[in-house]
Formats: C-alpha cells, sequence, structure tokens
C-alpha cells in the first residue's frame, strides 16, 4: 500500500470517487487528533501511478470547466529567471518566495 493523500475527509470522498469511477481499489485510513477529520487515502503500490493520473485528470476537468487555461508550468528556484504558474510572469529568482506580479507564495 501507499498512501498518496492526506486531508480533510470531504475531499478525500471527492477523490475516492474519481478513483471507484476508474477501477482503483483504495483505502482510507483516519488521522488520529486534530479539530476536524482527517485521513490518509492509500492505495496498491502497483496502481499509485494510474490513481495519481485519475486525480489529474479529474483535476484538469475542473479547471476546465471553470473556463480555466491548464498550464503545466513548474517555477524553476534553481534556475536564474522563471515563470509563474499562475499569472505567467516572469522575473529574477534570486532571493525570492513569491511572485512579484501576482503575489503566488512558493515553498
Amino acid at each position: 500500500m501507499q498512501a498518496l493523500f492526506q486531508g480533510k475527509a470531504d475531499a478525500l470522498r471527492e477523490i475516492a470517487q474519481v478513483l471507484d469511477a476508474a477501477e482503483i481499489r483504495h483505502l482510507t485510513i483516519p488521522v488520529p487528533g486534530g479539530w476536524e477529520p482527517r485521513a490518509w487515502l492509500a492505495v496498491a503500490s502497483t496502481d499509485a501511478q494510474r490513481a495519481i493520473a485519475a486525480h489529474q485528470r479529474h483535476l484538469d476537468e475542473i479547471i476546465t470547466r471553470q473556463g480555466l487555461p491548464v498550464r503545466d508550468i513548474v517555477a524553476d528556484f534553481n534556475a536564474e529567471e522563471t515563470q509563474c504558474p499562475a499569472c505567467l510572469a516572469k522575473w529574477k529568482t534570486a532571493g525570492t518566495t513569491r511572485c512579484p506580479d501576482c503575489g503566488l507564495k512558493f515553498g
């Protein structure tokens, strides 16, 4: 088994439904303590990549339904200059942890 997701029980129910639709068996394990119900969602190690791909497709569908563009951009803080995945602004990476244009926080 491999734990893939941790979060509020409500959010994990939605992920579980996506995995059910993709016929990927899963297990939800409660996380003890805290103010609100939290849990881990795990799948068989052999199904981990399929589960992640199914979840990503689901997220892409939500974004597309909202009329937002789907982008596959990663801010590379080891490069001299990087690009924000949210607003597409480019900036010098030295000493920054936020996008100077939209304020998206990294890390």
